[in-house]
């Protein structure tokens, strides 16, 4: 188990020093770790010339991000939809349902449905933080806390909107195990990774709603908050079903991080087994999330990230990522579609920030 105090970090344009107490065989020794972010672009481009080099380079790392995150072992087949229980108000009708994906396996997740809709509406996948008991049902507003319950809210804007649980939480927790314990799906897919089957799963239930008749298959949107904010940029980065969305407290580099070794863990929830190598070996990493995140250009997108996040760790080197990010939006010609909002509120999801986030969603899905 490894442990981490506060660093102290020298800033450059595009590197930062770090210094941090890695708390393992050796918990006196202080290590020197010296990274960079890495470039998107060349320091000196051409918006024209360079955008087919970018689309090349944008291959790659897609094809990087999805040789480290493994290959699901069978093809998606997302079926048996069931409703299992609705409740009723005078703005939408909330859906308890299930339905299987892989090897048999059962998800369960809320749909709403906004009340009196004749037309093809606009969709939003709702994705959940982690949380210790709720899953889904924080998002969909039926317990946790409200400023998470962004999955109702958006109902009550009129947007046909699905609450999946993720494997480990809610509803999907193994059993005789505790929720976050991704050890049990290791044991049965030891190629794959939690962020490979939660990008399978996020796609799933993008293929739930295209079963309806009364969702517009062209406006689907995706937003979440923290483990939720990072699935939105995964799955908008490798969905291209998916047109619009907003991730909160979801962005960070993880060569960058304070406790980088927390997306590479060797027990508990494990994000990315294969990085762990390099993290430890203190090597370049084979893909990084900013560049990820660059793969959602140029649909568009609204981050929102805090400046200091006790949850994420320091963040202030996402004000550059920001800027890297936007210039691939400039390649395209398409700065407006593109927001990198940064704010001092900590790991949250505060009104100012979720009425940026609807209003953001409305802008793209609703005109």
């Amino acid at each position: 188990m490894l442990g981490f105090v506060q660093p102290q970090a020298f800033h450059t344009k595009t590197q930062i020093v770090s210094w941090y107490r890695c708390v393992d065989y050796n918990p006196s020794v202080k290590i020197e770790k010296t990274m960079s972010i890495k470039e998107l672009l060349p320091q000196h481009y051409n918006s024209i010339i360079d955008l087919d080099w970018w689309r090349e380079k944008r291959e790659d790392i897609k094809r990087r991000f999805r040789e480290n995150i493994g290959t699901p072992p069978f093809v998606r087949n997302t079926r048996s939809i069931k409703t299992i229980d609705s409740v009723e108000n005078e703005l939408y009708t909330r859906c308890k349902i299930r339905y299987l994906v892989g090897d048999y396996e059962e998800i369960c997740a809320y749909l709403f449905i906004p009340t009196g809709i004749t037309d093809k509406t606009p969709a939003i996948l709702a994705l959940h933080q982690m949380n210790d008991l709720f899953g889904k049902d924080e998002a969909a507003g039926l317990h946790g806390y409200r400023d998470f319950a962004y999955g109702e809210e958006l109902a009550r804007r009129g947007y046909v909107v699905l609450v999946p649980d993720y494997l480990t939480m809610g509803e999907r927790i193994f059993p005789g195990r505790k929720n976050f314990d991704s050890l049990p799906f290791y044991e049965k897919y030891p190629d794959w990774s939690m962020v490979g089957k939660d990008i399978e799963d996020s796609m799933s239930a993008v293929d739930v709603l295209l079963t309806f008749d009364f969702v517009d298959p062209t406006r689907i949107g995706v937003i979440g908050h923290s483990y939720g904010g990072a699935n939105t940029i995964f799955v908008l980065a490798m969905d291209d079903r998916i047109v619009a969305g907003v991730s909160n407290c979801g962005m960070s580099v993880i060569s960058e991080e304070e406790k980088c070794l927390e997306w590479s863990s060797e027990d508990e929830y494990i994000y990315f087994p294969k990085l762990r190598k390099y993290l430890l070996e203190k090597k370049d990493l084979p893909f990084d999330l900013n560049e990820v995140a660059a793969l959602i250009a140029p649909k568009p997108w609204c981050n929102i990230s805090a400046y200091y996040d006790r949850t994420m760790g320091n963040q202030e080197f996402l004000a550059g990522v920001g800027v890297q990010l936007n210039q691939i939006y400039k390649l395209y010609g398409k700065q407006n579609q593109f927001c990198f909002f940064m704010h001092g509120n900590d790991h949250s999801f505060p009104k100012y920030a979720r009425s940026l986030a609807y209003e953001w969603l409305d802008r793209f899905l609703k005109t």
